[in-house]
């Protein structure tokens, strides 16, 4: 890590924590690095779920119309081979 680095004490249970160093060893990872890919992916998730409360909130407000599906919906259609299997 090039940046500054926060040390942290985190209480976790014991099988918990028993799991996490077996994956991480198998992984060949260390410990800091097993916390901080961990805890990137939970903020990352965090981040995708927010987007997508916000998405879906857009969309309550102002739903598509059926015109404005239509084209998308057969241009899709189109692409649809018309061999048989």
């Amino acid at each position: 890590m090039d940046e500054k680095a926060a040390k942290v004490a985190v209480s976790l249970p014991q099988e918990t924590f028993k799991e996490v160093e077996t994956l991480r060893h198998e992984l060949g990872l260390a410990r800091s690095a097993a916390f901080l890919q961990a805890i990137r992916l939970w903020l990352h998730r965090k981040r995708s779920e927010e987007l997508e409360r916000r998405y879906v909130e857009g969309y309550r407000k102002k739903p598509e119309r059926p015109a404005e599906i239509d084209p998308f919906f057969r241009a899709g259609l189109s692409s649809f081979s018309s061999e048989k299997w």
